[in-house]
């Protein structure tokens, strides 16, 4: 079967063409509206700016397949072959893709608000500008596995509101993110670049932050309880108020960090660099900071342990 005549198919009232072979189709701008293409071989196939609102295409293989500006809302791609696909300002709006394989897909730009990501791999995928605020990427024991991001571009992103916890995000790009009141319980940023990052009131409770480079980012109000944070980079980030009790933060880089009425309870500070932070009104009760550096910093009313 070619790409004719799936058209034609489809224009006198066909639309059932499960596990059909359509490599290389060419179906650019093809309006495909509720078509169904489950386990369909797409493999490679141009489908740019097609119209393929609540189509099924559940099981299919597309990668390398050029989806650039394709209209996939609501479309059904639960456990679909999208690796190294081109889905560049694809509307991927309340699409189902459970399970589906997005690795080294290109997905700049692409509205993924309200869709459903659980158990999706978009390791290495690039998601620069995308827009994943209301999309479901939540853990689930024994249902869903954990997100994995690792790699990913995800720099500019909207991701606000949404649960990534225990989602693996090593070594992912999320400069300059929207991650505001975002759920990242137990979630993996080790070496990741979350500099000029907005986490403001996100909910970090054992996070690995390892290595993490969050130069400028917005943590203030954040939850940060008993999150790994050896070596990260904070340099000038905004902690006011933020709740790092119990966390390890051996050889962290503050300098000129804002940690006014911070909690840093029992927090590890060894070796961290606190030249120039501000730590005015902060609780520092039991905190370690043995050989840390406090050049210049601020420790006005700060709590600490009465001797």
């Amino acid at each position: 079967m070619d790409a004719r005549e799936v058209l034609e198919r489809y224009i006198s009232g066909d639309i059932d063409f499960k596990s059909v072979t359509l490599c290389n189709a060419k179906l650019a701008g093809a309006e495909l509206i509720g078509i169904r293409l489950s386990g369909a071989n797409l493999q490679g196939a141009d489908l740019l700016f097609a119209y393929l609102t609540r189509s099924q295409l559940d099981g299919a293989n597309l990668s390398k397949s050029k989806l650039g500006g394709a209209n996939l809302k609501q479309a059904n791609l639960q456990k679909t072959y999208l690796r190294d696909a081109d889905l560049h300002g694809a509307i991927l709006q309340r699409a189902d893709l459970r399970g589906a394989d997005l690795s080294l897909a290109i997905l700049i730009d692409t509205n993924l608000m309200g869709a459903d990501l659980r158990s999706c791999n978009l390791s290495g995928a690039d998601l620069r500008g995308a827009s994943l605020r209301g999309a479901n990427l939540r853990y689930e024991r024994r249902i869903y596995e954990p997100v994995n991001l690792r790699g990913a571009n995800l720099s500019y992103c909207d991701l606000r509101d949404i649960d990534l916890s225990y989602a693996d995000l090593t070594r992912a790009d999320l400069t300059g993110a929207k991650l505001t009141q975002t759920h990242l319980r137990g979630t993996i940023f080790t070496q990741a670049k979350l500099k000029w990052a907005n986490l403001r009131r996100a909910t970090m409770i054992d996070t690995d932050l390892t290595e993490a480079d969050l130069r400028g980012a917005d943590l203030s109000d954040a939850i940060i309880a008993s999150a790994r944070m050896g070596k990260a980079r904070l340099q000038k980030a905004n902690l006011y108020m933020a709740n790092l009790a119990r966390s390890n933060m051996t050889q962290a880089d503050l300098r000129g960090a804002d940690l006014r009425e911070a909690n840093l309870l029992e927090t590890n500070l060894t070796k961290a660099d606190l030249t120039d932070a501000n730590l005015t009104n902060a609780n520092l009760f039991d905190a370690d900071l043995t050989l840390a550096r406090t050049k210049g910093a601020n420790f006005t009313g700060v709590k600490v342990n009465e001797d």
